[in-house]
């Protein structure tokens, strides 16, 4: 019986950004004021390099990331699992809108409109096969 040979990282980090740009759902990590972690199920968006988050300004997870912009998100789809870590960064007005190429809303969330954008610099993942 002969072994398949591994997939390089790069090969794994490309299967990887595959799957996150095929879906939109995933669990949003920031730490608390007291250390404690705040996590938040949410809608995502992942061009390959940046994730994108829409909230509101009012939102805890806003908040957080001013205190400390060390953020993680992890999508899930039966066994596969991908982990992302980063440092983010707030855009509102003209800046946002910059970056979107047009208008930014806030969804249901309370506040000025604002986005949460963050290269990922970790990537962790889990039976990307399936």
């Amino acid at each position: 019986m002969t072994t398949p040979p591994r997939r390089t990282f790069a090969e794994s980090k490309a299967k990887a950004d595959e799957f996150l740009k095929a879906h939109s759902l995933g669990v949003f990590a920031t730490g608390k004021r007291d250390g404690s972690p705040q996590q938040s199920i949410l809608r995502y968006r992942f061009d390959g390099t940046e994730v994108v988050i829409n909230t509101g300004d009012a939102a805890a997870k806003v908040k957080n990331v001013r205190k400390n912009p060390r953020v993680s998100l992890a999508v899930t789809d039966g066994p596969t699992c991908v982990v992302l870590y980063g440092e983010a960064r707030l855009l509102q007005g003209a800046e946002a809108e910059a970056h979107e190429g047009g208008p930014v809303e806030s969804g249901r969330q309370a506040g000025t409109p604002t986005l949460i954008v963050f290269a990922p610099d970790t990537y962790r993942w889990a039976r990307l096969d399936g």
